[in-house]
């Protein structure tokens, strides 16, 4: 039982038009569930406009779940495009890490004291996230830019990693913001909902939307500063990438 477990978290024996066809699943599959974390992020403001009983804890409930099947497919993609059996177990215990610390951390429904250890353990789990998000990226950029690339593949992959890069980007701001609560201007309980509102920041950062802080610290202007111009910049990639020609 447990050699059937490894050999299901770590080998992933497809090459071919098969590999193709699953990296091509893969990304669609990303991208309905990246989908899924941005609209979950426009409930939590539909939810509190009803007001009605326990709704930022639904809110958050519903982006934890979405999130959480966004962590899990990013290692599902992983194994498409290495062998290194170290590094695809060493993403899955991040993301289990992830998962089971953010459950007790970050869980709408359980309200911890904010205490040194509390913050390191958010650290952790951002940090974590991070890594994983960090190692696809690396993957998914050089999946994209191989010679071999498809229209359909081009396509799909460049709207999976310019969101992917989008939600990385929360999470290093998040990282930011758990020892600086008010790294944005104002203050916002270290919840699920906190993490949110960064994601909601970096999306509007990455599309050249203004955001509604106007006070963001040092740091945080630099990183969007960074975020936005690498998201020209990635827009003029995937025009060229596309229009080359293998």
């Amino acid at each position: 039982m447990l050699q059937r477990l490894t050999h299901f978290i770590l080998i992933r024996n497809l090459a071919g038009k098969e590999l193709t066809d699953e990296k091509i699943h893969d990304f669609k599959r990303l991208t309905l569930v990246q989908g899924h974390v941005i609209i979950s992020l426009f409930l939590l403001d539909l939810f509190t406009y009803l007001d009605f009983p326990y709704h930022i804890e639904l809110a958050e409930s519903i982006f934890f779940l979405a999130l959480g099947v966004y962590v899990f497919l990013l290692w599902d993609m992983l194994r498409n495009y290495t062998n290194s059996k170290t590094l695809i177990l060493l993403n899955f215990i991040f993301i289990m890490g992830v998962f089971f610390i953010g459950l007790i951390v970050a869980n709408p429904f359980i309200h911890m004291e904010v205490t040194t250890t509390y913050r390191l353990l958010l650290e952790g789990v951002q940090v974590c996230l991070l890594a994983v998000e960090c190692t696809v990226i690396y993957f998914t950029l050089m999946e994209f830019f191989k010679k071999d690339l498809s229209m359909t593949m081009g396509l799909w992959g460049a709207a999976c990693i310019y969101l992917m890069i989008g939600l990385a980007f929360g999470s290093v701001y998040e990282i930011v913001c758990i020892m600086n609560i008010q790294c944005m201007g104002v203050e916002i309980p270290l919840q699920t909902m906190a993490l949110m509102k960064r994601y909601e920041f970096s999306l509007m950062i990455l599309s050249g939307m203004t955001t509604p802080y106007n006070n963001p610290t040092g740091m945080i202007y630099s990183l969007g500063t960074i975020e936005a111009v690498w998201g020209q910049l990635f827009i003029v990639l995937i025009v060229g990438r596309l229009l080359m020609k293998n």
